[in-house]
């Protein structure tokens, strides 16, 4: 049984929080309106994260 890794799961969730975090920085900046900010930073959130799985089970599945 392989042992459970527990950076992939840190390295997810840090890249989801930094892309949440600069997406609502970016909308501020622009002038969007705090809801919409709020949607925009959510998806670009969630595509991040779900971008990191896939990448980091690509590489683990090619060793």
């Amino acid at each position: 049984m392989q042992r459970y890794n527990f950076f992939r799961p840190l390295l997810i969730l840090l890249v989801a929080f930094a892309v949440n975090n600069l997406v609502t920085l970016l909308c501020n900046g622009m002038g969007v309106a705090p809801e919409t900010t709020e949607s925009i930073a959510l998806i670009a959130m969630v595509l991040a994260a779900l971008l990191t799985y896939v990448r980091l089970t690509r590489n683990r599945r090619k060793k």
